[in-house]
């Protein structure tokens, strides 16, 4: 047995791939490392998923390698290659470093790195070793799904995060004897380079150097190695890949790149993985899937939390999308000529559902979606596609499109390499057709959605919701993406009106516009988004109330801006700022409205009518309980407080008596 060491491979007679040409296959990603990182490896860690595993457990650890595994790496970084008498090593700077950093990305509950260990080798039901180790946009014998990448170009994205070029692949599996084996080996793509007569391509393996390629360590070789270096093993005989990324290259994604770009801390780059993970990966990441995938981050040993349904209101409404993409009640989207279902879409409206993370906006994404998750068979997200605004900045919409099963290996030639598009320009004929009217089905649908097509939106004020809003995002946004109140010209002089909780994401609302509760006075229907509040019309200045409408000589309380949510206690409640007068006996009262705007008689059966809950003083936060509130000093402005109610719209009265 030979001596472990880096194997540098010469160039053959008949040619061969130099190292840049293996990386620039990617071409030139318009995302970060990071996100390209994790887009590809979880598409390849879904796509070698076990037949009778539930869930696919896909890890990110981003470590400092601790002082007992130091010097097993340097010894590892310090020799060259075999074969060749170039005096300096590949790695000097790692070999003399204090300290190495890696990024560990692993699957289990997945098949691992199997088949033949050299490219040579004759015909196999499975080569996912060679198509990872050895060839570069090998597609044969991958793992028969409609999968999202393969170890192909997507491969490159790993060695493009590596600042050295170099990844370790850790990995189990079973034999065609039912055997649990495993293997270890190290793969470098650096310059290409003469030594004397000799050019070599720039590709190297670490393993057992052989005359003309390199073998990896095997068994009980493989497990020690990667338990030297300090690379998370494997439990039981459970199988799957470890694929160790060396000294990544953590430049900060958000700002412009360049030679004295920063890098991201450890904390940092761990936080916007986990970021990436869930804006990439979510619609195979929700727990109640037959089969998906459970993600977890740590950074240096400390779990990241990855956000989900349950934490972002944004990524809920999405997954609401989804999931009547899934129970087969979504549109479906056709070409008509010639006639064809392309695929199926759903949609939820938004509101205050704000998005504010890093690795959500590189995927275009920031402030209130107005977005298309675009997705195919594999149900990894291809891409966000961006519709118009909504004329609130509060509201938008989340929306899902997935392709039919028949139409995904046309949709999926139409993606580049990097599996973040679809471009009909790639393909001819009938498919070219169906990729593009996909397009354009998308743009009618944001169009309806946004209220483009209305002839008259009107833009209302905006008022920002902040944290309240963001947290309560999943409960206040229904059909209309209302959540807030705008006060109408309709309304009587001290009234105002709110879309209380309406539905949740996905979510319909009884009796509701399709526009929405809201039509604006004036507009001709769909188009105008009720979610910021703005002074009723008739208002004088600062708010308050223009005459008419009540008895002489009583000084009508004052609107200021429009109700907002507040979480007090632990619950929800819709607060409205008035000014009051005094010697003043100022009256609250709410009613539920129904889509036409006339009072509910009766409350539907188990549903909680609103109520006012009481009075507050903004000096001092001193409630006053009831509908009626006495005021006899000067004039103030005080909050009337109601109970919130799911899925109504709600009239508030405000009423001053003599």
């Amino acid at each position: 047995m030979s001596e472990t060491g880096w194997y540098a491979q010469p160039f053959r007679a008949d040619g061969g791939i130099t190292a840049r040409g293996l990386l620039s296959q990617l071409g030139s990603p318009s995302l970060s490392p990071l996100t390209l990182l994790v887009r590809e490896a979880a598409q390849n860690s879904w796509d070698a998923r076990l037949p009778d595993q539930g869930v696919v457990r896909f890890r990110l650890d981003l470590a400092t390698v601790g002082a007992g595994h130091s010097a097993a790496w340097r010894r590892l970084f310090a020799g060259g290659s075999s074969g060749t008498t170039r005096s300096d090593t590949m790695f000097r700077p790692l070999s003399q470093a204090k300290s190495l950093r890696y990024l560990a990305i692993s699957d289990r509950g997945t098949m691992g790195l199997a088949g033949p260990t050299r490219s040579d080798a004759g015909k196999t039901a499975r080569r996912e070793w060679a198509r990872f180790v050895l060839n570069s946009g090998d597609r044969d014998g991958g793992s028969g799904s409609t999968g999202g990448g393969t170890f192909g170009y997507g491969k490159s994205a790993l060695f493009r995060m590596s600042k050295v070029g170099c990844v370790f692949a850790h990995t189990r599996f079973r034999d065609d004897d039912g055997r649990v084996r495993s293997r270890f080996i190290g793969v470098a793509i650096r310059e290409s380079f003469w030594d004397g007569e000799t050019r070599y391509t720039g590709r190297h393996w670490w393993g057992l150097p052989e005359a003309e390629h390199c073998e990896p360590l095997t068994d009980a070789g493989a497990d020690a190695a990667a338990h030297e270096l300090g690379i998370p093993g494997f439990a039981g005989e459970e199988t799957g890949t470890t694929l160790v990324v060396v000294d990544p290259d953590l430049t900060d994604p958000t700002l412009p790149d360049s030679d004295t770009t920063p890098e991201l801390s450890v904390a940092e780059a761990g936080a916007y993985l986990a970021d990436a993970a869930a804006w990439n990966l979510w619609p195979i990441l929700l727990t109640d899937r037959d089969r998906r995938m459970s993600v977890t981050v740590t950074a240096n040993g400390v779990d990241v939390p990855v956000p989900d349904e349950g934490s972002d209101a944004a990524l809920a409404f999405f997954a609401g999308a989804y999931r009547q993409v899934a129970d087969g009640t979504a549109q479906v989207l056709s070409c008509g000529k010639p006639l064809r279902e392309l695929g199926h879409f759903a949609h939820a409206f938004t509101f205050g559902a704000l998005v504010t993370s890093p690795a959500a906006r590189e995927l275009g994404i920031e402030g209130a979606p107005r977005h298309v998750c675009l997705m195919r068979g594999p149900e990894l997200v291809v891409r966000y596609h961006p519709g118009p605004e909504r004329s609130n900045p509060d509201a938008g919409y989340a929306a899902v499109f997935k392709v039919l099963g028949d139409l995904d290996e046309t949709f999926a030639r139409a993606e580049p390499p990097t599996h973040d598009a679809w471009e009909y320009q790639q393909l001819q004929g009938r498919e070219a057709t169906f990729v593009r009217t996909a397009g354009r089905r998308l743009k009618e649908q944001c169009d309806r959605l946004s209220g483009a097509q209305a002839r008259k939106a009107v833009k209302v004020g905006t008022y920002a919701m902040g944290s309240v809003a963001q947290r309560l995002g999943h409960l206040l946004a229904g059909p209309g993406g209302t959540g807030s109140a705008v006060l109408l010209s309709g309304a009587h002089p001290g009234t105002a009106r709110t879309g209380g909780n309406a539905a949740g994401p996905g979510g319909q609302s009884a009796g509701a516009h399709p526009a929405g509760p809201f039509v604006a006075p004036g507009s001709d229907g769909p188009g105008q988004d009720v979610g910021g509040a703005t002074p009723g019309a008739g208002a004088g200045p600062g708010g308050g109330a223009a005459p008419g409408g009540g008895r002489s000589g009583v000084r009508r309380p004052s609107l200021i801006a429009g109700p907002r949510f507040e979480m007090i206690d632990g619950r929800p409640y819709v607060v409205q700022r008035v000014r009051v007068h005094g010697p003043d006996r100022v009256e609250g009262a709410v009613r539920v409205l129904t889509g036409d705007g006339v009072a509910e008689g009766t409350s539907p059966t188990g549903v909680t009518p609103p109520e006012v809950h009481g009075w507050r003083l903004p000096s001092d936060g001193s409630l006053v309980a009831g509908e009626v509130f006495y005021h006899a000093g000067d004039a103030t402005e005080v909050d009337l407080i109601v109970t919130a109610v799911a899925d109504v719209l709600v009239d508030i009265s405000v009423v001053g008596r003599a």
